[in-house]
């Protein structure tokens, strides 16, 4: 989370930031998601901020990265990986949310891709990139 709060710094009208995480039979992805005016917007779409492509992609090497950290502490540990890591921080109440999952969802699934792991997580509040139109 510190990342993507690093990231958003100074952008206006921010009030949540999410970031989701999802890793699947050796398919990852990651992405941060920040709620900008009643609006959850991709980290490109960031207004106040650079949020360059460069930088953007930065953010998600970081969480990848980090992600491989955890699921080798896990593996050490005997325990599973989760599939799927959602959190979501209030920057009005300062309150963390974590969700974790270990079903496999994509991986299994005959349409559906990882990548829609956040589209699916966010409701209908995020754009579509992935998931069908």
């Amino acid at each position: 989370m510190s990342i993507a709060m690093e990231f958003s710094e100074g952008a206006p009208d921010l009030s949540k930031i999410y970031v989701y995480v999802g890793s699947e039979r050796g398919h990852s992805y990651a992405n941060a998601f920040f709620e900008q005016a009643g609006e959850i917007v991709y980290a490109n779409d960031l207004r106040g901020v650079d949020s360059g492509d460069d930088r953007v992609s930065a953010v998600q090497r970081y969480l990848l990265k980090y992600l491989a950290e955890a699921e080798a502490q896990f593996e050490e540990a005997g325990a599973p990986s989760p599939t799927q890591y959602r959190l979501t921080y209030d920057l009005l109440t300062r309150q963390l949310d974590m969700q974790l999952s270990h079903e496999l969802v994509y991986s299994n699934h005959p349409t559906k891709v990882l990548e829609e792991g956040a589209e699916d997580w966010l409701d209908g509040r995020l754009e579509k990139m992935f998931g069908g139109f």
